[in-house]
């Protein structure tokens, strides 16, 4: 059974790429500007979730403290994806359970989902990746 994976990300192109690059990777994907509630999360039964920062109606941030308070989803792991540069600390701050930079290096990208889907601990300095 293929691993699945939930794209959140506003842009259009970023969300096309990532959802290919994933795709072709070996993942089910299923990408979406933003979720209109979390049934629809729920209901994919993601593996690891890859939230935008900068969605439309609310902070991806906000949206990830509720993801994590979610019984159902709150052991899936969350990978915030943001220009911002505090997103270290913007995923620190809502339990993220790691953040990637972008502009992102795809394969950074491909391993950070692989070690979480995998529940392989990630090392110390992250950043480096």
């Amino acid at each position: 059974m293929k691993k699945r994976v939930l794209i959140i990300e506003n842009d259009p192109g970023i969300r096309n790429i990532v959802e290919f690059i994933l795709q072709d990777h070996g993942f089910e994907t299923l990408s979406i500007s933003e979720p209109e509630d979390l049934t629809d999360v729920i209901l994919f039964f993601p593996d690891v979730i890859l939230l935008d920062e900068f969605i439309n109606s609310q902070p991806g941030h906000r949206l990830c403290r509720k993801i994590k308070r979610v019984p159902d989803l709150a052991t899936v792991p969350v990978i915030i994806l943001s220009t911002a540069s505090n997103i270290e600390l913007i995923a620190t701050e809502c339990n993220a359970d790691d953040y990637i930079s972008k502009p992102f290096d795809v394969e950074d990208m491909v391993v950070k989902v692989v070690r979480l889907v995998s529940h392989q601990s990630l090392s110390p300095d992250i950043s480096t990746l």
